[in-house]
């Protein structure tokens, strides 16, 4: 009860022995704590229980009430200061469900944020301390499930001494920790349906839990873009033909999708591999592409592939080519023990990096024959596909380094599909846009003219509509 606590202080004990009914007391003086005499005990006028007398310091009273407070709040006895019942809550209130075990009563709670490490786990009597115990997350990221534990009468669970802020290591604590695990995965198995990993169901059935897989749906593959860190998970996939696609780079998955938006591959829908669902019999037999690569076709026998990371021997230069096509190795499913089959289907656009850099200048874009992208198209693919923000501080804002890019991947569209005097004419009307138009009065025209660095300029009378109309 951290009696010694109160060492080198004034305390008196007194305690009525109620098997022989018989009441004493003895005072403890502050250098009678190490000295080693004997203590005189003395008859005592107390008909039950035991009650300690202490000398208190100043700050101790200050910081009575909410000493109290705190240690009353999980005792499993009543307290009293003052006269008034202090407040008592049950340690596991709120606990999606509670069993018993060797003494503990363990908590099982839901949750979908993480738990802090400093999260008080153990109630030991009142005093709460943090432990590291089972948390289990879906592989969603989403619900997960944790414990806390109310020591009830578990003499083989024990508090680190003096100090008391942590449970003593050992193996009482590794079987409280597995039989928490146990009771998380028997919360599980209620439930009727989970998404944990294979791993995990693998666990529970090694502690006698039996689950059923995990819900068979995934979502539908979305290719990453050049900023983003992690993949962007699409609508849930269910009930329906589905097959597993690979992570590659953001320029050829954005490519990649632009081919696969054609047709379906063997009529299933492209999914996010989640590759803690393997060893799930329903994931296993799911067909999935195990890589992929383009064709290029740039006419009179000039044929060259690309995957990933390919270092091309030649000099390619953006424009329009023969043909471009996406080779895809698809495997039946992860036990097949047959060859990949290739499938090859039409693509449109290929784009090609030289670098890490931002600079579109060290871009290639390959655009089929037949290609239809329009200009805008374009751009918005460049940018998915291209873009990243630099985040060293010698950098600019990240908007003003996503707008400048957007003006390069825009001027680059036009340059490639409409040809360079229409491009450098949109660029121009795009910097007056931004630059120029705003120190244009309302309501007003100008005429402009630029040539070789000297640019004149006058104002439309407001009454010419070409004019207007032109500015407009």
């Amino acid at each position: 009860m951290g009696v010694f606590s109160l060492a080198g202080r004034y305390v008196t004990v007194r305690s009525h022995a109620a098997e022989l009914e018989v009441a004493w007391q003895v005072t403890i003086t502050p250098d009678a704590w190490e000295s080693g005499m004997p203590l005189d005990l003395a008859p005592a006028a107390i008909d039950k229980g035991t009650e300690i007398e202490v000398d208190m310091t100043e700050d101790w009273v200050k910081a009575l009430n909410q000493a109290v407070k705190d240690a009353a709040r999980f005792c499993p006895v009543p307290v009293w200061l003052d006269g008034k019942r202090q407040l008592h809550e049950s340690f596991l209130a709120d606990a999606t469900r509670v069993e018993k075990w060797n003494g503990c009563n363990i908590g099982i709670y839901c949750d979908n944020i993480h738990v802090p490490r400093e999260l008080a786990r153990i109630n030991f009597h009142g005093l709460t301390v943090p432990c590291q115990l089972p948390h289990i997350h879906d592989v969603d990221g989403g619900r997960g499930w944790y414990a806390k534990v109310d020591i009830i009468d578990a003499g083989h669970l024990q508090l680190v001494l003096p100090a008391r802020k942590e449970m003593v290591q050992g193996p009482a604590l590794e079987a409280l920790r597995e039989a928490c695990e146990a009771a998380i995965f028997r919360t599980v198995a209620r439930k009727g349906h989970h998404r944990l990993s294979h791993a995990h169901w693998l666990r529970a059935k090694a502690l006698g839990v039996f689950l059923p897989e995990a819900a068979p749906w995934l979502s539908v593959w979305t290719p990453r873009t050049a900023e983003a860190d992690s993949t962007m998970f699409g609508e849930r996939v269910a009930g329906e033909p589905m097959i597993l696609m690979p992570t590659d780079q953001a320029h050829i998955e954005q490519c990649a999708e632009r081919a696969l938006a054609s047709g379906r591959l063997h009529g299933a829908t492209p999914v996010e591999p989640v590759d803690e669902f393997a060893g799930y019999a329903w994931y296993d037999e799911l067909p999935r592409v195990l890589g992929w690569s383009f064709r290029v076709d740039q006419g009179e026998g000039d044929v060259f592939d690309y995957a990933a990371d390919t270092q091309l021997s030649q000099v390619v230069v953006s424009g329009r080519v023969d043909a471009i096509e996406l080779e895809i190795a698809v495997q039946a499913s992860a036990d097949s023990g047959e060859p990949a089959e290739i499938l090859s289907l039409p693509a449109d656009v290929l784009i090609i990096p030289d670098d890490c850099s931002n600079d579109l200048d060290n871009v290639t874009i390959l655009l089929s024959a037949d290609c239809a992208i329009t200009p805008s198209e374009l751009a918005y693919l460049l940018e998915a596909a291209c873009f990243y923000h630099d985040d060293d501080c010698d950098a600019d804002s990240y908007h003003t380094q996503q707008a400048t890019f957007d003006m390069q991947a825009r001027f680059a569209a036009n340059m490639l599909l409409l040809g360079e005097d229409a491009a450098i004419l949109e660029r121009v009307r795009e910097a007056i846009r931004e630059h120029v138009s705003w120190l244009i009065p309302k309501d007003r025209a100008i005429r402009m003219q630029a040539v070789n660095y000297l640019v004149e300029a006058s104002f439309a009378d407001n009454d010419d509509g070409a004019a207007l109309g032109a500015a407009e």
